[in-house]
């Protein structure tokens, strides 16, 4: 990156790490520049633990998940010990995927270009043809291993060699969340949407309270409040914050009654929390939500909500389809915020755009945009030639 931008940059970060009451926006070039985008990736999503889903996609042995970060390809698997592994999804021959997109299960995958086959764990079961290439022993061989790990029935994986356990990586979220009981709970609905715009907005947005009443009147912003917003920083850009909101259906009314371990919460009762860079969890009295929030270019996201039910309602008649109705209330959540973000990013793109000063209720925004400006500053300083 020239220089001169860097200054430039880091300037204008400086006028969004003061307090929220003095504060500014970040700098538009951290949602609109690809040098910036691309060191994300390297500093950031090749470093941090990421959540990729639930594990009811990997319950039995075959199962797996296939998935691209940023143009990285990986697997995750259930081998048939029942134990969870993750590794590249590009054949060592000439790097075609081995796992078709997606989920499903597998005694073995199976290149589709020259019949390279691997096991469950990414070891190299066959190779075609290949008897005759000198000092070449498929045994040598496996797909380069990622870590992966589970906490409440997420899967997270990590491409960096040494990370922190991930038991580190989520223990505050574990003790602001643990009331929510999610080992008691089942994935019902999955709801994936993609958005025109930097993955950064995404993360801001779900935190911005400024915007509930305008955009979502008659979804989260029907009870809600800001006298009730109650927010507490966390470390590494996250954070825990209690609202009002109440279930997450269009009527605002639970679909199969509250959780029972939630029994004395409010109606209205809703909190959320963040863990750095791609999971948001919100709390209400029927129900645990997730955002993974995944990035697939510099100005497009895709956004999937996992939504979670007490396990003892899934032999309600027609579960599937009452368990719907929390399917369309996301859709038409993320519909809403789909207009205004897709509008915010193509302001950002225009010369006569300065940032703009920082409300109160903007504090949990400005929390996350403070931690992640530090940490851009720390990545430009380490890219700086010597």
């Amino acid at each position: 990156m020239n220089p001169k931008e860097v200054i430039r940059i880091k300037h204008a970060a400086r006028a969004t790490a003061v307090p929220v009451d003095r504060a500014r926006h970040s700098p538009s070039d951290i949602y609109t520049s690809q040098e910036i985008y691309d060191l994300e990736r390297e500093r950031i999503f090749m470093k941090d633990w990421i959540c990729c889903g639930r594990i009811e996609a990997l319950e039995k042995p075959g199962d797996y998940l296939s998935l691209d970060l940023m143009g990285e390809p990986f697997v995750i698997s259930r081998t048939a010990a029942g134990e969870l592994r993750a590794f590249s999804n590009a054949c060592l021959h000439r790097a075609v995927a081995v796992a078709p997109p997606g989920e499903g299960n597998k005694r073995a995958f199976i290149c589709p270009f020259h019949g390279w086959s691997y096991d469950l764990e990414g070891r190299l079961l066959g190779a075609p043809r290949m008897d005759m290439a000198e000092e070449f022993d498929k045994r040598d061989c496996r797909l380069p291993p990622l870590r992966v790990d589970e906490w409440q029935g997420w899967v997270f994986i990590c491409f960096d060699d040494n990370p922190p356990p991930l038991a580190d990586h989520v223990a505050t979220l574990e003790r602001d969340f643990g009331f929510m009981r999610q080992q008691d709970c089942r994935l019902a609905v999955t709801t994936v949407n993609e958005i025109d715009c930097n993955w950064k907005l995404v993360v801001e947005n779900v935190i911005d309270l400024y915007h509930v009443n305008m955009v979502h009147k008659t979804t989260n912003g029907r009870q809600f409040t800001s006298e009730a917003f109650k927010f507490q920083a966390r470390n590494d850009g996250g954070y825990y914050a209690t609202f009002n909101s109440g279930p997450s259906t269009l009527t605002g009314q639970p679909v199969f009654g509250r959780m029972p371990w939630l029994a004395e919460l409010p109606d209205n009762f809703a909190a959320t929390g963040r863990l750095r860079p791609n999971f948001t969890f919100f709390a209400r009295i029927d129900t645990a939500h997730a955002l993974c929030i995944w990035p697939i270019g510099l100005k497009r996201t895709r956004v999937t909500v996992y939504t979670l039910l007490p396990k003892m309602y899934f032999d309600a008649p027609d579960f599937a389809d009452r368990a719907m109705a929390y399917q369309e209330y996301q859709n038409k959540v993320i519909s809403e915020d789909r207009e205004v973000l897709e509008m915010m990013q193509r302001g950002l793109g225009s010369r006569l755009y300065r940032p703009g000063r920082m409300a109160h209720i903007e504090e949990g925004v400005h929390h996350i945009e403070a931690e992640y400006l530090a940490r851009l500053a720390a990545f430009l300083d380490a890219e700086a030639p010597c």
